[in-house]
């Protein structure tokens, strides 16, 4: 009996230190993100949703975003999404590739209409090769 006493203290211990080292990617990718081709670009994710796209540090479009297991017409059970919906309410889907995987610094999309990889970074002076 008292090993239970000390087991289940430690178990309950365990998983809550585990659920805090996983933050879901609605808070991973808040935060400026740089492009990694072209550093003038930037996007920043805010936690009401919103996706500002920056160039040359002049505000050219918001976004509203969310983050979901489909967009448009395509779904997965393993995979996530951002959809951008503009002010005319066209959408636009992206996979997650990853998001500060190992504090990498990375943020990693798959543009789903063309299937083109997008690659941001969240230090403007972080080197990483295209």
């Amino acid at each position: 009996m008292k090993k239970l006493f000390f087991i289940l203290p430690l178990l309950f211990f365990a998983s809550a230190i585990f659920a805090q080292s996983q933050d879901p990617s609605s808070k991973r990718i808040l935060g400026n993100w740089y492009s990694n081709t072209t550093r003038t670009t930037k996007w920043v994710f805010t936690q009401d949703g919103k996706l500002y796209n920056y160039d040359q540090n002049i505000m050219k479009v918001m976004y509203k975003y969310s983050i979901s297991n489909s967009c448009q017409n395509n779904s997965s059970d393993t995979s996530e999404f951002v959809t951008l919906r503009d002010k005319d309410g066209d959408e636009y889907c992206f996979k997650i590739n990853g998001i500060n995987e190992n504090k990498s610094g990375v943020l990693s999309l798959t543009n789903m209409s063309n299937m083109q990889p997008l690659i941001f970074v969240n230090d403007i002076n972080l080197k990483i090769a295209p």
